[in-house]
């Protein structure tokens, strides 16, 4: 079965779990995005969006590694989990907040 039903955390320091939030849907993809502020926000909002029947879920690459393990814990990896990896070479153009 092909997947159809993606979510998208997203973590910058003035976001809201339950102000900053969205979808996007057509008749064969549903996005829920989600923009948090710490980690145990994108744990809530993982966890939320597992009642939504998610079927996977990426994090941006403001998330670490030991983050992202933590959020795998917090889901029971139960829906397969990704994370943006920002390139080596890329890592000195951007300024994190």
């Amino acid at each position: 079965m092909s997947l159809s039903r993606y979510g998208f955390i997203v973590k910058a320091p003035d976001l809201e779990m339950f102000k900053h939030h969205g979808r996007i849907k057509s008749e064969g993809f549903d996005l829920a995005v989600s923009g948090v502020s710490n980690l145990e926000e994108a744990i809530m909002a993982a966890q939320e969006m597992l009642t939504r029947r998610i079927e996977l879920i990426e994090l941006c690459g403001g998330f670490t590694a030991e983050e992202e393990a933590q959020i795998r814990e917090a889901i029971n990896d139960h829906v397969p989990l990704g994370r943006a990896v920002i390139r080596p070479e890329d890592q000195g153009r951007i300024q994190w907040p």
